[in-house]
């Protein structure tokens, strides 16, 4: 099972909100009129209670989809090749008033799908990791026309597309920095094809601890870049918090406990009574 499916199945009918749970609570008790029905209910609430939003502690970590970071003021658009259009590709987190999907304010995480556009406003950023899939998987991305992002392909391939070039990479992890007149790509491991968009007979391939310069009209040499030089120019994820959505199985294990304790409570008196009159209709006969 996918459990990241299911926590976000199981957490996201907690948005029904409060009132909904009244309302449900009050209709239910006025058509059943029953005591087993109140520790059902509070089951419920307690279970759906269990969920919180914490930050995403280790954001080095790909799973076999990889992902994508953007900076704030970039925009980017999303496309797997291993899946419908219609279909998930993957999950978006947000940081930031100004972090959209579509056009639309994420708040804290929301499913994407293919061919979905994600763009950030001044101080928001993004996340987005890809679905891994069973068949080899292309994930190409288009529109970087400006701004950073930071990808780990993990085992898919990633066709990047800026102004300036076309990036080919997998098993790599690199920083792409898109401006008016020039593309960077820094390489900090595995190996990234780049070809110039204008004469695609021109490419080169940048290895790690590299960085190249894409302009309209050439391909610059790669250089070596220290690994000071990385973690300066990728200091601007430590600006964003992103959370996720997770399920808190302690709590919803101690809630599981006291509503079994109350169900009990409330149905031994109605087994003893029953008990009682069966037995005096026994001696009766």
């Amino acid at each position: 099972m996918d459990t990241t499916k299911t926590k976000i199945f199981f957490c996201k009918i907690r948005s029904i909100g409060s009132r909904s749970y009244q309302r449900l609570t009050s209709s239910a008790l006025t058509l059943l009129g029953n005591k087993i029905l109140l520790p059902l209910l509070l089951m419920a609430i307690l279970l759906l209670g269990g969920c919180k939003t914490v930050p995403i502690q280790d954001r080095y970590v790909a799973e076999k989809g990889g992902f994508w970071e953007q900076d704030e003021n970039t925009g980017s658009r999303f496309h797997h090749n291993a899946i419908a259009d219609d279909e998930t590709i993957g999950l978006m987190y947000a940081s930031g008033k100004s972090a959209l999907l579509n056009g639309a304010q994420v708040k804290n995480s929301s499913k994407i799908k293919n061919n979905a556009f994600v763009n950030t406003g001044p101080q928001s950023g993004a996340r987005v990791a890809f679905k891994a899939s069973d068949s080899a998987c292309l994930i190409r991305i288009d529109e970087l026309n400006i701004g950073k992002a930071y990808a780990d392909t993990s085992d898919c391939q990633q066709s990047i597309k800026t102004i300036h070039a076309m990036i080919e990479a997998k098993s790599a992890i690199f920083h792409i920095n898109v401006s008016q007149h020039q593309t960077e790509i820094m390489v900090i491991s595995g190996v990234v094809q780049v070809v110039l968009r204008e004469n695609t007979m021109q490419s080169i391939d940048v290895k790690a601890e590299q960085e190249i310069i894409v302009t309209h009209d050439a391909i610059g040499r790669p250089h070596r870049i220290s690994q000071d030089e990385i973690w300066q120019r990728i200091r601007w994820r430590d600006d964003f918090r992103l959370y996720k959505t997770v399920v808190d199985w302690n709590k919803v294990i101690a809630g599981v406990v006291v509503v079994a304790v109350i169900a009990a409570a409330i149905l031994m008196p109605r087994a003893v009574s029953r008990s009682g009159v069966s037995r005096h209709h026994h001696g009766w006969r």
